[in-house]
């Protein structure tokens, strides 16, 4: 080769190598997406928050990666949001066994038998044990303050309750469902809501819709609630279900926390051999923890106003 030709060689090579390593470089460039008190959201953090999600929930890998970016942007907002509200009252360094439960129950999940597989589990995956831990803590904390806040608001119908477990004594008809919550301002936009939902679904499917859509705590599992007694439901609720066959949805439902759309994945019927009490207990724990989530939304909605507007 000529030393022309061979110049003529390098020079593209130098070329090439200068186009790529910019290219890499521009891949990599931090941008900061948004901030929140004084901390701030970069599109690694949300890039490293996607990774969290879909190692520790495999459902969410069913859904597209577009969808699931924007999540995980919502995802470390509301974060961020809640941190800074707690740290005015709560000292998140200590040890908490109720974080500990959460992670336990979280690897469970997985098919994964022990804490120290938990964490290879994360180290394959990029993530470091501590930061999750610290994720979760905040849940936990945040979880713990809307009940110290809000228990004396809870009310609990036992008698009415009862009498749902009685009517189900013979035989229980049990309920696969999933749910989209939607946050509407007024009656008017129930309509609207639920027409903008429904072509939503028809194009991008029901789980994909639930990222995009529900503003329940649900979404983090792909809006799957679980089986559910019939009978512990309301009428509204029941009704609204048995117009529906497996797979379908159901019309629009005004509840308290929202507009619900609920999607029947599947229906079966049970012989009762369940404990009254245990059952009972059973409703309250999850009439509980509705409300719960109800006043947590209503107070994040409140706090997220004072960030959002700094």
């Amino acid at each position: 080769m000529s030393l022309k030709k061979k110049l003529k060689f390098n020079l593209i090579f130098q070329l090439i190598f200068l186009i790529l390593f910019s290219i890499i470089l521009k891949a990599n460039e931090v941008k900061i997406i948004t901030k929140i008190g004084e901390e701030i959201i970069t599109n690694i953090d949300i890039e490293n928050e996607y990774n969290y999600l879909t190692t520790l929930n495999k459902s969410l890998k069913q859904i597209s990666k577009e969808q699931i970016i924007l999540f995980a942007k919502n995802s470390l907002i509301k974060e961020k949001i809640k941190k800074n509200e707690l740290l005015k009252f709560y000292d998140l360094n200590n040890k908490n066994q109720t974080v500990d439960l959460m992670i336990k129950n979280i690897y469970e999940k997985l098919s994964i038998n022990s804490l120290d597989e938990f964490k290879l589990h994360l180290k394959n995956n990029n993530l470091e044990f501590d930061n999750v831990y610290k994720k979760i803590e905040i849940e936990s904390v945040w979880n713990e303050m809307i009940y110290q806040k809000f228990k004396d608001k809870i009310f609990i119908d036992e008698e009415e309750l009862k009498r749902k477990i009685l009517n189900s004594q013979e035989k229980i008809e049990s309920l696969l469902i999933s749910e989209i919550v939607i946050n509407i301002k007024n009656k008017n936009e129930i309509n609207k809501s639920y027409g903008e939902l429904v072509k939503n679904i028809e194009v991008h499917g029901f789980k994909e819709s639930v990222l995009k859509f529900s503003i329940s705590n649900s979404k983090n599992n792909s809006g799957t609630i679980g089986w559910i007694n019939k009978n512990s439901l309301s009428k509204k609720i029941q009704v609204a279900l048995d117009e529906i066959q497996v797979g379908e949805i159901t019309k629009p439902i005004l509840v308290s926390s929202g507009l619900l759309v609920l999607k029947l994945e599947d229906r079966k019927f049970l012989k009762n051999k369940s404990n009254p009490d245990e059952e009972l207990q059973k409703l309250i724990n999850f009439e509980v923890n509705s409300q719960l989530n109800n006043f947590s939304r209503i107070y994040y909605d409140k706090i997220k106003k004072n960030f959002l507007d700094e």
